[in-house]
């Protein structure tokens, strides 16, 4: 039987939804993964770093030869295993800095919500690009500091190490490949009004001296559930179902102009 996998306010878990924020938040990420289907070539050896819950690994192995996702989180990846392995679909522990694999092993890299988390960014990339065949791709989103932090303002996760401007992160990627374009994932008006609002009002409007960088990750969730109703927010719970209706992966898409206004930022690279 598989285990259920604890939810964290840093890991989307597919199907168990405590409100509409929630569900929205899985759908912006599950853009990232459709648009990665679409955009990278079928039978490819993909390998995904930050592989999280396993949904997304699990889609790209619909049209990929074989991919690996990798993780630092052991009870994450006995969970992924447990309900997406397959031959062609593994997942594997992983917490180093050096990636467990020879040059030129992958056609494809993909790593979503991860380099935000990591000391070393551009040794994080030149990874990656180690371990890409030659006219490798790598694929990365990280959240858009635009409308997430003001100026000089450190992140308020406390798992993010830093959090990037559009130009940030092109800059980093160009420091390892040549080759970068930096696009955006953005919400159609009512899902950005959600996202946007999220972050505004959350807890940054009733914690100005930023304290919940010190909340145990576990507790985060229901937290933020009682924060929404601290901040007058509407909580979802016999509506959810209905309200959950109304929304689907459709009501995000990629932009390539105006990234100020992207909600994740979202990096392509060639090798």
């Amino acid at each position: 039987m598989n285990k259920k996998l604890l939810k964290t306010g840093e890991r989307v878990v597919p199907d168990e939804f405590k409100s509409l924020e929630e569900y929205l938040s899985y759908l912006r990420h599950l853009k990232a993964y459709q648009f990665s289907q679409e955009f990278l070539p079928h039978n490819n050896i993909i390998l995904e770093i930050g592989s999280g819950e396993g949904y997304g690994t699990n889609l790209l192995s619909e049209t990929a030869e074989k991919i690996i996702g990798l993780d630092k989180d052991s009870p994450a990846i006995e969970h992924a295993n447990q309900k997406y392995g397959s031959e062609k679909c593994l997942f594997q522990l992983f917490a180093g800095d050096r990636l467990p694999f020879e040059d030129n092993r992958f056609d494809a890299v993909v790593t979503f919500q991860v380099i935000e988390h990591i000391e070393d960014d551009i040794g994080f990339v030149k990874e990656a690009y180690r371990v890409l065949k030659e006219d490798g791709q790598l694929l990365v989103t990280t959240p858009n500091r635009t409308y997430r932090l003001k100026p000089g303002e450190k992140p308020w996760n406390k798992f993010h190490v830093r959090e990037y401007y559009a130009e940030d992160l092109e800059r980093v990627l160009k420091r390892v490949f040549s080759d970068v374009r930096v696009w955006g994932i953005r919400g159609k008006e009512e899902a950005q009004k959600i996202e946007i609002e999220r972050i505004k009002k959350g807890f940054k409007s009733i914690d100005p001296l930023n304290l919940r960088r010190l909340i145990p990750l576990t507790i985060k969730p229901a937290l933020a559930t009682v924060m929404r109703k601290l901040t007058g927010r509407k909580l979802l719970t016999e509506s959810l179902e209905e309200s959950i209706k109304r929304f689907d992966s459709d009501d995000f898409y990629i932009i390539k102009d105006n990234l100020e206004n992207s909600l994740d930022l979202l990096g392509i690279c060639r090798k």
